[in-house]
């Protein structure tokens, strides 16, 4: 193996091989929503969630780590929003309490979710719109699944990334 190869194929376990708890689709979800959550700066009243196809089927039926069984889109975001460390990235939801789960139920039953379909071509893409009162906050990952290229707030970035080629699955490495 030539020595580019090889650095090639480091340089993608190092980006790809990242903790995770449970099935990196939902818990990216969750990292989204605890991002949202985090730049609201409140308890939303409400949550928009627009994910891709790719994103919809690989989450609709999975179970989201420490939910106490909880299943899908809204779950995932309802745990993210109410219980997750979005400083821990994909291992958001690691650090849930039973207290937690249960408030995690209770903000499902009682706060409004929509989910769409994304309208980007992108396999990997999911945004999560709260709101609260008069303030808004919007969080895009897209790509990968802790590619956060946009954060704002009321509409002003606070993050403005970039989906890079090689994320997109644009271009090859080597």
């Amino acid at each position: 193996m030539k020595n580019s190869e090889y650095k090639g194929y480091l340089s993608i376990l190092k980006e790809e091989l990242l903790p995770a708890m449970g099935c990196t689709e939902p818990i990216s979800l969750a990292y989204a929503a605890a991002l949202a959550r985090s730049a609201l700066g409140a308890v939303p009243e409400r949550v928009e969630i627009t994910v891709s196809g790719n994103i919809l089927k690989n989450v609709k039926s999975v179970i989201v780590p420490n939910t106490g069984g909880l299943k899908g889109v809204t779950a995932a975001a309802a745990a993210g929003i109410v219980a997750g460390k979005a400083d821990k990235k994909l291992q958001v939801l690691s650090e849930v309490t039973e207290e937690q789960k249960a408030e995690i139920k209770s903000y499902l039953s009682s706060t409004p979710f929509t989910v769409n379909k994304a309208r980007s071509e992108c396999v990997f893409d999911i945004g999560v719109k709260v709101f609260s009162g008069s303030d808004a906050a919007f969080v895009r990952i897209e790509g990968h699944h802790t590619n956060v290229v946009t954060v704002e707030k009321n509409g002003e970035r606070l993050v403005d990334g970039k989906l890079s080629p090689r994320k997109a699955g644009l271009t090859e490495v080597f």
